[in-house]
């Protein structure tokens, strides 16, 4: 089982620092955004599912996600070398 996954790292989040979800966004693939990616906060209505993240009306895949950032700084990065 791998444990650095982008689901179990968003749950550590949600669920153990959840006080601060706040400070907490993700870093996303975006084809429609002319730098390629999007940044969305994490708030009190986000959902985590087995293969999507949902923030509000907003509903990304975790393949999408590249990173996650606390307060601007990279706390989880994807690793771009890694094979489906």
């Amino acid at each position: 089982m791998r444990t650095n996954t982008i689901r179990n790292e968003l749950n550590k989040v949600y669920w153990r620092e959840s006080s601060e979800r706040h400070r907490y966004s993700v870093l996303v693939i975006d084809r429609l955004s002319e730098s390629g990616l999007k940044e969305y906060r994490l708030s009190d209505d986000v959902q985590i599912l087995s293969d999507r993240l949902v923030l509000g009306d907003a509903v990304i895949p975790f393949h999408r996600v590249v990173a996650i950032l606390k307060d601007g700084e990279v706390v989880w990065r994807r690793n771009v070398s890694q094979k489906k």
